[in-house]
This record gives C-alpha cells, structure tokens and sequence, in this order.
C-alpha cells in the first residue's frame, strides 16, 4: 500500500474479465470490470475502459527502434458515483476493435486495460492482454452493434410486420452466426419487454435461438420471468416452452420439467416435441424425463416422446423397452411412433430387435402401423434383404390402398435391394389402384440398372396418351439421370408438346 493509500483511506482496486482473449478487426471485444471500495467513503469520477496498440519497428537510423504506442478504443462506463467503503460494484463494457489495425505479431501487442479517477486515492487500474488475429481465425468474433443493424434495418421499425419479419431474419441468422450476432441481445431483449404481442413473441423466438449454447445466469432469469408473466397467449407460451428445452442442458431443466408435468396435455406434448427437436440430443435428466412422458395418460404426449427417445437408439434398455409398447400401447398412432424409433437401432447391434417388430406389425391390425411399416423398411441394411423381402410381399398385398401406396413410394429408397424389383413391377403392373400403379412405376425405375430404365421406359414414353403419362416417364428418369441413354430420352422429353414437361426436363438435364 503507497504513501497516499495509507493517508486518504486505501484499500481499493479493481479486476478485469474479458469474455474473449481474442479478438479481430472491427469485431468487439467485451467484459467485466469490478471495482472495490477502500476504507471510507469515496467518489469515482470516471471509471472507463481502453484498449492500447504497441507496434515496435527497426529503425535504420538508430539503435533504437521505432515505437507506436497509443490508445485505440475507449469507453466510460460510468461516472460521478459514490463508492461506499468496501462496496464491489460490477461493470461490463463493450470495445470495438478499429478495423485498420493488424493482428497481434511479435512487434504488434495490444492490451485492454481499467481504470479509474477516484480523488483522494491513488487510481486504480487493471489490464489484460488481448490477442488480435484475421477475421477469419476469430471463432468468437462479435459484430458490432451497428453492423448488426445495418444488416437488419427493420429491428428499428415502428411497423409491427416489417419489425416482425425482421426478428424472423434474425432468428435465421442464429443458426449459423449467433456467436457475431450477440452484441444485438440487448436490442431483442427490448423488443421483448416492449413490443406488441406479435412482436415479442417474434423477439422471444430470436433471442431464444440467439443466445442457445451460450446462455448466463441472467438469460435464465429472463426466460423464468417470462415463464411466470400472467396471461400469455397460447403461441407465445409455446415459444417460452421451445426456448426452455434448448436452455435444459444449460440450466433450465427445472423448467422444462415444471411444463413437463402441465395439466395440458398440449403443454406436455410440446415439451416431448422440442425435447427431440431444439435440444441436445443428450444431457443429465432427459432420459428419465422422456421414458415418464412416453408413460403419459395422453397418447399424443407419448407419441410425441416416443419420436424424441431416437435420441437413444443406443440404449439396449430402451431399444426393448419400446419394441414392448409397440405390443402393448392401445393407440396405433404411438405404436407407429414405435416403429420409426426402432428403425435404426441395427447401426448399434439390435438389428434382429427392428426386423422381428416389423415382421410382427406388418400384419398389425392398424394400417397406421402398417403404413409406418411401410414407410421405414428402406432404413433396413441391404444384409436384411430376405428378410425385408417377406415384408414387402406381405404389405405389397395389404388391402389397404394407402399402405401400399406407402410401400410403393419407399422402393424409391432401396436401391441398395434391387432383388425386390420383382415386388414392386407385380405392384405397377396389377395393382388395382391407380395411384399405387403410378408410385410403383418410379420405384421400379430406382431398383433397375440405366440400361433397363432406359428401355422400359423409354418405350412408356413412346405409348404416352397424356401430360400425366409423360411426367410419370419424367420422373422415372431423374434417378438415373447422369447415364448417356437416360440423357438422351431427357433430351427428347425436353421438346415435349407441354411446356412444363418439357422444362422441367431441360433443368434435370442441367443439374
């Protein structure tokens, strides 16, 4: 402790967080400062932060080098305060780095550093250094602020639609480019707080998906405060329960859990829903949450939570605890669900588990399970195919006309059997609906080799009576389309009497 220190009080100092130690040209940089009282009573004049660049060059002209020291940033964070005695008073501040400066190198450094003007007491101060790389290599590089606006003009709109449909870009943008977009939480935040409800349920659904993967214990206050809002309307409340499920493995699971156990049953189904959709696929308390709702009095919410357990087509516990719900569940949609959750599990060893349900519920007394049979033998491996075989031969001859419309578009899938071609030519050639005629045709033309495509229908096309006989050929042939002979019949096609043949025709030929 100096000499001043000791004689007007003391004891205080500061410290100096940055959220990044690196950063780019013209990206910013942000942080945290803190500041603790002395002794007595005192009163900050300034407390600010700055940003130092230090290049040092050669100079031929003497032994001593050249120095370029200056400050290149600066922001007061506050000013004109009281600092009662032993008080730590937070701050955060944002910097932006001049787009003109190079990157951090063995003569170029940079420093951010503290500080403050308090009368009475030597200063206090504190710094940290700050490596600048290319924009490029900044992979929590941050807009600035006006950049972001810039890009979204419209998030300054009085116009709800045109604010709206802002949000809605924004919202977009998070996917890929959250981590620069950050610096325009504040802004969403206060479109939130402050909008119609058109537009707050629009900001809600940007911020949400704006800080994902990179939430704090102030964005969980926020969401819980939004949660506990009296009268939100049913779209808005969705979007609270959706921003939830992606926050559960960052500290919001209580609430997830709180929706979990709603007395809507809509409420429920939602939660189960985004479990699977806009969460991780895994984290500490899903499972147990997942297998609870799977056992829900609703079968829309356990349908819903059936779908999300994909997540965990590893676990042999689960794996055959679902294969018995699909025996025991009394609602066909679920034992549908059940059938589509079991349809990769042969990827970790379980691949007798999968055939042995579909072999049983191909003769299901649901056609909704029966379809969903249908609709996911194509995740079978090629090593099944004997077994798939029966399968198809059996739902090929189901007298329900939407299960075999499902089996015969699927064939589009199985290129990896073509030894099912026989099925599915008997399908296009005898079935007695039309509609499973026409599907079955482009199945045939996915399971046949180039050659065979090209005469079979080749030939169709020469017997075509009608736009819909050509479109049939048409599509028929995309799948194959990188074949001279397929080529040519394309070409031709292109020169159809119809005009939408005949572009659509010339764009395969262009891909």
């Amino acid at each position: 402790m100096g000499l001043l220190d000791s004689m007007f009080g003391g004891g205080t100092r500061m410290e100096l967080t940055l959220d990044t130690t690196t950063a780019s040209p013209g990206s910013v940089v942000g942080g945290r400062i803190v500041l603790y009282g002395g002794q007595k009573p005192l009163r900050v004049t300034e407390l600010g932060v700055r940003l130092l660049f230090v290049s040092t060059t050669t100079n031929p002209d003497s032994a001593l080098p050249n120095i370029d020291a200056r400050e290149v940033a600066k922001q007061i964070v506050a000013a004109g305060g009281d600092l009662p005695p032993g008080a730590q008073q937070a701050y955060t501040f944002r910097l932006t780095v001049p787009s003109d400066l190079p990157p951090t190198a063995h003569n170029v450094s940079f420093t951010v550093t503290a500080f403050a003007d308090i009368p009475g007491v030597k200063d206090p101060s504190a710094s940290a250094d700050l490596r600048v790389v290319e924009a490029s290599k900044d992979k929590g590089r941050r807009m600035p602020l006006e950049e972001v606006v810039s890009r979204f003009p419209n998030l300054h709109s009085r116009d709800e639609e045109q604010l709206s449909d802002a949000l809605y870009e924004f919202f977009l943008a998070c996917y890929s480019e959250g981590g620069e977009l950050m610096e325009a939480e504040q802004l969403i935040a206060w479109h939130m707080a402050n909008g119609t409800v058109k537009v707050r349920r629009k900001a809600l659904q940007a911020w949400a998906n704006l800080v994902d993967n990179r939430v704090r214990p102030e964005h969980l206050q926020t969401l819980y405060a939004i949660a506990n809002m009296p009268g939100l309307d049913d779209e808005t409340f969705e979007e609270v329960v959706i921003a939830s499920t992606k926050f559960a493995e960052e500290g919001a699971l209580q609430l997830v859990q709180q929706f979990a156990a709603n007395p809507s049953a809509k409420v429920r189904e939602q939660v189960a829903s985004n479990l699977r959709f806009n969460a991780a696929d895994k984290f500490n308390g899903k499972r147990e949450l997942l297998v609870a709702l799977a056992q829900d009095q609703s079968p829309e919410v356990r349908r819903a939570a059936i779908g999300a357990l994909t997540s965990y087509n590893d676990d042999q516990q689960i794996a055959y605890w679902i294969a018995n719900l699909t025996d025991t569940d009394p609602s066909p949609e679920v034992q549908a669900e059940c059938i589509s959750t079991l349809a990769l599990v042969h990827y970790h060893g379980l691949g007798e588990l999968s055939l042995a349900v579909s072999e049983k519920h191909a003769g299901n007394a649901s056609p909704v399970v029966r379809k969903n049979v249908a609709r996911n033998l194509s995740n079978q491996p090629a090593p099944a195919m004997q077994r798939v075989w029966g399968i198809a031969q059996r739902l090929a001859q189901d007298p329900d006309e939407d299960v075999r419309r499902a089996l015969a578009f699927e064939f589009n899938n199985m290129q990896k059997m073509p030894q099912l071609l026989p099925i599915v030519q008997q399908m296009a050639q005898q079935d007695p609906s039309a509609e499973v005629r026409k599907d079955a045709l482009g199945g045939m033309a996915a399971l046949m080799q180039p050659a065979q495509v090209a005469q079979y229908f080749g030939h169709m096309m020469q017997q075509a009576q009608s736009e819909d006989d050509l479109w049939t050929v048409l599509n028929a042939l995309r799948s194959h389309r990188e074949h001279a002979p397929i080529k040519q019949l394309l070409t031709h096609l292109g020169q159809s009497q119809y005009p939408n043949v005949a572009n659509a025709a010339r764009e395969t030929l262009s891909y």
